[in-house]
């Protein structure tokens, strides 16, 4: 199979939304290892960019849940309650990008500046 086609495959099966164990063995025998490892290359990616992860310390109102669902449009959204690491604010992961907006990454992004400066 063809890079493209291997590509649009997995797209389609994240767009579908499942992944049978049937339709597993079928794409595994279709494929040799090398497309094998190119799909699951283009299956994890397709993945991490259908879904968002939100992070936060505390509740989440559902005004700002509503908030969050129209940023993240056609994205399969989680929430997570992460007290301990985000002390406070909400961080969020959606593909290959993270926006921290939270107590503990600014401290953190403070800290790296004095190092670099010291």
């Amino acid at each position: 199979m063809k890079r493209t086609q291997i590509k649009e495959l997995a797209k389609a099966v994240v767009e579908s939304g499942e992944l049978s164990e049937n339709n597993l063995q079928r794409v595994f025998s279709l494929f040799q290892r090398k497309d094998l490892k190119l799909f699951s290359m283009f299956l994890a990616r397709e993945i991490k960019d259908k879904n968002a992860n939100v992070n936060f310390a505390g509740e989440i109102s559902e005004e700002n849940k509503k908030r969050i669902s129209a940023l993240f449009a056609n994205k399969n959204i989680s929430y997570k309650r992460d007290d301990e690491n985000i002390i406070a604010g909400v961080r969020f992961e959606y593909g290959d990008f993270i926006m921290d907006y939270s107590v503990a990454g600014i401290i953190k992004r403070m800290l790296d500046s004095v190092k670099e400066n010291i």
